[in-house]
């Protein structure tokens, strides 16, 4: 009835993502480092909320909450991203060889 740390480790990195990439979505992040604090089961939808501390040119620093369905935080993170230039989007179709 709860939901595995790694769940919420997954829903911070990404929402923290999205705040290290608000100033310039044209730029790409890698993650460099995160830490997780879990302070309490996480029960039912789950809310992410990310906030950009700090930038460099090439860095994003960062902190993202997971909040639960009655509004309480479950874990708070800090991560530090590396921007990259994203690559042009490329079909994810496999190809299939026919004899």
């Amino acid at each position: 009835g709860v939901t595995h740390g790694g769940a919420s480790m997954t829903l911070m990195d990404v929402t923290m993502a999205v705040a290290a990439r608000s100033v310039d979505f044209d730029l790409g992040v890698v993650t460099i480092e995160m830490k997780t604090s879990f302070m309490q089961p996480a029960h039912g939808k789950l809310t992410g909320k990310g906030r950009l501390i700090h930038r460099t040119r090439s860095m994003a620093f960062t902190e993202g909450s997971v909040f639960d369905a009655q509004g309480q935080v479950c874990a708070h993170a800090t991560a530090t991203f590396k921007y990259v230039s994203r690559t042009p989007s490329h079909d994810a179709t496999p190809e299939i060889a026919t004899d």
